[in-house]
This record gives C-alpha cells, structure tokens and sequence, in this order.
C-alpha cells in the first residue's frame, strides 16, 4: 500500500517537501494507518508531522476513550498530538447547523489553525469514502463536478489515501500490528452514508466484485472531462470579463455545461460563499433571455445580491448605496451627502475659461447669480424634470439618467441640486438651461461631485 500512497502523492503533487503536515487522527484504522504510512514518508518528504484530534463531545465515554487511545499512540509513535474538545451539539445548535456540518466546520477550521498558511491538512478519506460520496451525491441529483467525488488536493487538505481500498487499509493495520478504535456509529443504518455503505455497496459487489476499481476508473475519467470543460469555462470568463461588467454575448455563445461553469466562477469572484445550482441556472436563464430578446433581467442570489443583465453585460450591482431623506444646504468648500462629497466653489467669469470646462457629468458650471435662494442638495424624486441646456426640451432625469446608463441601483442616491426655483443640475442630465453660463455672467459656481468612500 505503501507505493500506491506514493504515486497518489506524486500524481497530484501532494507533497512538495518541507511542509507541516496536521494529520486528522480520530482513531479509526484509517486514520492510524495514515499517520503510519506518513511518518514511514518523513524523511523522504522533510516532513514535519503533527496529529489532531477532535473530542465532539457527543459519545460520552467512548469519545473520552478514542481520545486517551491516540494520545497513547502519538505517545509510542513518538508525534505531538493536539487536542481540541468542542461542545458540537451547542455550536450546531447556535448557528442552525446540523451536528454533522458543525463537527466537519470545528474540525477543519481547527486542523487548518494548527497548519498555518504554509502548512497541509491530511485526512484519511480512501477509495470506498471516494465511493459512497459519488453514490449519495448521484442520489442526490448531482452535476459532473459532485459525481467526481472527494478531490485529492483542495484548500491545502490532501488525501494521501484515496485510491487505497478499506480492505487494503485494514490489511495494512494488520500486517504493521496498528490498533485503532471502532466507531460504532458507523454501522448504524439510520444514517444515509452507512446505508449506502452497508447496503448499496454491498448488493453492488454482488454484481461486480472488483467494483471499486471500476467505480474509481469511472471517476477519474469523470474527473478529467470536468477538468477540461472547467479550463473551457476559464477561458470564457477571461474573454467575457470587460470594464462594467460580463459580456453577455460572450457568455451566451458558449454551450451550455460551459456557459454554466462560467456563470460558476463568475458568480463566486463577484460575491463569494458556497455557490448553489439555483443561483447558476437562474442567472443563465437572464442571459438567455437577454441575448434572445435584448431584455435586461435581474435575478436574487444567496446572500441578498442580485445579478443583473443591462447593456449587453452581466452585473452584480452593490445597492448599498445610501439614500439620503433630507436636504442639506450646500456651502462654499465640502459638503457631505450621503456617499457624496460636493466642492462648491464661486470664482469671477473673467477667471472662467470654456475651453477647460469638463465634460464629466459630475462637475457642474453655473451662473452664480441666476441662483434663487439656498442651493439645496437632495434625492431624486418622482417626476423630476430638468431643461438641459442646449437640448431646448425638458426632460424627466429619470429617462436622462436611463438614456445615460447610469446604474438603477445608484439613481436614488446621487444628490440633485436645487434652488427655490427648480432644479439647477443632476448627474448624467448637465445644467438646466436658466442656469447657464452666458455672455452677461459676472460670477460662476462650480458644483463638483465625488463617490466618496465610507
């Protein structure tokens, strides 16, 4: 078994040498013969090995008596043993967990504490775990990626055994004098996995006795075409990803399981997390449409994000913008409205060159006198209508700001300024026209408005 665990190392470049390596010991045979296996490898790799155990806190006195079992075998092996002893019922239970997604959250984020960022986690998952994973995630309606199974390398864990049968790791322990302790909850048929184990598996030998060789031909073939249409789904995100957004033309002429692994990636850089088949197959509905019809969409993902389809690109627009209910007075110098500094500023016309007037919509050029009463910043509201200059025709800067492509999400926090008048200017609409510069000016304010961060 030892040479089988060795070109499982090397095929998946495991092991580079040097590495802290944690190794998850619960005790059972695996677990033992994995600690073995790796401390025969010590010197081969320059590794610094270390094992860890976690005490759920659930079996009473058979967990108090797994963990005296590995810290007296750490002992005669001669490895420094960790120990961490976690109330898992109560952590599940303060987070809306179930037990069993506590215990696997305590475990590795306590495994990953003690290897540190240069450091490996090792655990003893082997062919039959490979097996029942592919079964009860095929039972589950899985895509190709769940049918591939338990990965060899992820996150820094690595799974020296994974191509190791448990007959094989069992004969190991025999034949090397390891003991281990026996959960026995692993023959309780109330839990789906040990249903499957004991049940599925066991008819499926029946049929064909080397089927676990065949079930791991079957994923590893599985396993190499998901990779190639993953490097696909690479190569379509590269050339969809532009300036504002995903080119949804792009994205749209991609056949499907790739377009679907693109919308994968997409969505977890834009926001993050565990991604979920209803957020990629909702978001690959939009774009179809979009691409079809020219209809923008948008769709809620996990979280409270959104995608959305406008302007031919794929968004996930943030709407943490902050809208601000009152008015503020706007003075000379900075002024603060919600995510907006304003810079006010008069200077004389005489000063005042056209040339060097910006034709960035958030600076702003006025006749300081036309001005009636306050300068006044707000939100927009309904029905808001602006005479642009030189345009001749009033317009609600609602369908300006539209017509402009400013982000819907933004609309209702960028400041308008006013007067007792009316408006005087928006963003994206200009100046209105009673406020423009003209020969007869004698003084000009400049309006200039910035994003500002928090």
């Amino acid at each position: 078994m030892n040479n089988k665990v060795i070109a499982t190392i090397e095929k998946f470049n495991m092991i580079s040498g040097g590495e802290k390596i944690i190794v998850a010991l619960s005790g059972g045979g695996d677990s033992v013969s994995l600690l073995h296996i790796l401390l025969s490898l010590k010197d081969r790799y320059s590794l610094d090995i270390e094992a860890a155990h976690v005490n759920h806190c659930i079996r009473g006195e058979d967990a108090d008596a797994d963990e005296a079992f590995v810290s007296a075998l750490c002992e005669k092996l001669g490895v420094r043993l960790n120990v961490l002893r976690a109330d898992v019922p109560a952590y599940a239970k303060e987070n809306g967990m179930t037990v069993e997604e506590a215990g696997r959250k305590i475990r590795y984020d306590y495994f990953r504490s003690l290897a540190g960022e240069d450091g490996l986690v090792a655990t003893a998952h082997n062919l039959n775990d490979r097996i029942e994973t592919f079964l009860f995630n095929y039972t589950r309606g899985a895509t190709l990626k769940g049918l591939c199974s338990i990965p060899a390398v992820r996150d820094g864990i690595i799974r020296p055994l994974l191509n190791c049968s448990k007959d094989e790791i069992l004969a190991y322990c025999e034949n090397n004098g390891l003991d281990y302790v026996t959960d026995i909850t692993n023959s309780d048929t109330a839990y789906s996995r040990n249903r499957i184990r004991h049940n599925v598996i066991t008819e499926l030998k029946k049929i064909n006795p080397g089927m676990e060789k065949s079930a791991a031909r079957c994923m590893d073939s599985l396993i190499e075409d998901e990779r190639f249409l993953s490097s696909l789904a690479d190569k379509t995100v590269a050339s969809s990803l532009g300036k504002n957004g995903y080119d949804i033309d792009v994205l749209a002429a991609s056949p499907a399981p790739v377009r679907r692994r693109a919308i994968a990636q997409i969505i977890k850089k834009e926001i993050g997390g565990d991604i979920d088949m209803i957020s990629i197959t909702e978001t690959d509905k939009i774009i179809l449409k979009y691409a079809a019809e020219g209809v923008g969409k948008s769709v809620q993902l996990q979280d409270g994000r959104f995608a959305r389809t406008r302007a031919g690109k794929l968004e996930f627009p943030d709407i943490s913008s902050k809208s601000v209910d009152e008015e503020i007075v706007l003075k000379e110098g900075f002024n603060r409205f919600g995510n907006y500094m304003i810079a006010v500023s008069v200077v004389a016309a005489a000063d005042y060159n056209s040339q060097n007037v910006s034709k960035d919509f958030s600076v702003y050029f006025g006749d300081y006198d036309r001005i009636c009463g306050d300068v006044i910043a707000r939100n927009r509201n309904p029905g808001d209508v602006i005479r642009p200059s030189k345009r001749g025709v009033s317009k609600q800067i609602r369908k300006i700001q539209n017509e402009r492509k400013i982000p819907p999400e933004i609309r209702d926090s960028i400041p308008v300024i006013c007067d007792d008048k009316g408006i005087l200017c928006a963003y994206g609409c200009g100046i209105d026209a009673r406020f423009a510069v003209s020969d007869k000016t004698e003084r000009i304010i400049i309006i200039r408005l910035e994003e500002c961060a928090e």
